[in-house]
């Protein structure tokens, strides 16, 4: 019975010690939902996080950094999940930009460091090994990450601002980025509230009727239906979580509730934002 006891023991220690161990990750799966947790490997073909398994068939991206992907980095993604040399199959992005194909072998079992053969890898002998907190993505499934992101590729100034959350908890909405990732994960049914300041512009040269406050330019003339929220004003605070509906913020400052499980978005009621200028600052309080 004491050695029984001390085995349970012994394994439970052994089990905590890779659960503490493990890494921050997001999975961008190929429907285009996000799920955030920490990753652990078991070997095969599936990649775990908070003790879920996820068939790699169902992964797109194992992602170590908030934020989205520009379409300089999409662009260099194979069109196809099984090119003719099977060591561009998988893509690895560095914390510092550099791009890297490779086929991915495994993760350690606490999800720390990553073993992938590069182009022109010919035996085990030139495997590489990298700490995954020197990367920012792993691309698992580069034609669902393609999907997932058509709309960067598609139009390169959609592209997401990653730099919206400051020291001191607010967040920076700036009038030129569709989209702000705020660095929170939220959950359906969570109420979160939103107090904005700020006034932006969404026309270079325009009149006193191209300011926009959070709730929009009302006076401002504009196809509404091209906007992602219609109903609300060009240059209105809106929100979206990952890649969902967008709602309507504005000036509003009473509990929102969360549409959908997944990251928080930010961004400005706009078409086009190559001519938009200023920013919302943002206090978001659960």
């Amino acid at each position: 019975m004491i050695r029984r006891t001390l085995l349970t023991t012994l394994l439970a220690l052994g089990t905590a010690a890779v659960a503490w161990g493990a890494r921050p990750a997001t999975f961008v799966l190929t429907n285009g939902q996000r799920v955030s947790g920490e990753l652990t490997y078991k070997g095969g073909t599936a990649y775990t996080l908070n003790g879920k398994d996820y068939p790699s068939t169902e992964v797109a991206i194992i992602a170590f950094v908030p934020g989205d992907p520009n379409a300089a980095e999409l662009n260099q993604l194979p069109t196809t999940d099984n090119p003719s040399d099977e060591h561009q199959r998988h893509l690895f992005v560095t914390s510092d930009g550099q791009v890297i194909p490779g086929k991915l072998y495994d993760f350690s079992p606490d999800g720390e460091t990553v073993r992938f053969d590069p182009v022109g890898a010919t035996s085990a002998a030139d495997r590489r090994t990298m700490p995954t907190n020197q990367l920012s993505r792993v691309y698992i499934r580069p034609s669902a990450a393609r999907q997932v992101y058509a709309s960067v590729l598609n139009n390169p100034n959609t592209a997401v601002a990653t730099s919206g959350v400051a020291a001191n908890g607010t967040v920076t909405v700036a009038a030129n980025q569709p989209w702000t990732d705020t660095g929170i994960t939220v959950k359906k049914g969570d109420r979160l509230s939103f107090h904005t300041n700020g006034q932006i512009r969404v026309a270079s040269g325009s009149g006193a009727e191209a300011n926009a406050s959070p709730d929009g330019a009302g006076n401002f003339q504009g196809a509404r239906n091209r906007y992602p929220v219609p109903q609300m004003p060009v240059g209105g605070l809106i929100a979206r979580v990952d890649t969902g509906q967008a709602f309507p913020i504005g000036s509003n400052s009473q509990p929102i509730t969360m549409p959908a499980n997944g990251r928080l978005y930010l961004g400005i009621n706009d078409d086009e934002f190559g001519d938009n200028s200023g920013a919302f600052t943002v206090v978001i309080n659960r």
